[in-house]
């Protein structure tokens, strides 16, 4: 198998893996990829959809969204006017917080299957690999 093939392959199996274990919280997978990338003292909209990789029209539905479910809200930039920041509200922070622990719980299910004696070299390769897709990300 070619590596874009199965790049395509381990993301597909993780948005499936990531979406049944998120499923009693009852909200998308865009949804929670957007509610995990939010810090604590909220994030400008254009870094938030840079970080995420969608457009602005995508990221300002999926906040629509979030907003009438009261999970975000928007206030204005104070250093521009012309755009807005994105910070969670408590119901939001609960939200966050309940994701972390099932992924966090998934993740644990997941890195206990693999043999203990390949547990480091693969934590070492994945994260190798996150580096070299976000240096990727910078240099395109």
């Amino acid at each position: 198998m070619e590596f874009g093939e199965l790049l395509k392959q381990f993301l597909i199996d993780l948005q499936s893996l990531f979406r049944t274990s998120t499923k009693k919280l009852n909200v998308t997978l865009p949804q929670i990829i957007l509610i995990t990338s939010i810090p604590i003292d909220g994030i400008d909209m254009s870094t938030l959809s840079y970080r995420i990789g969608v457009d602005n029209s995508t990221l300002t539905r999926l906040i629509d969204i979030l907003m009438r479910n009261k999970v975000v809200r928007k206030i204005k930039n104070p250093k521009d006017g012309r755009s807005y920041i994105i910070l969670l509200t408590n119901i939001g922070e609960k939200l966050q917080f309940k994701i972390d622990q099932q992924i966090d719980q998934f993740g644990s299910k997941l890195y206990s299957r693999i043999p203990i004696e390949d547990q480091d070299e693969v934590k070492e390769t994945l994260s190798s690999l996150h580096w070299l897709i976000s240096k990727y990300r910078l240099d395109s």
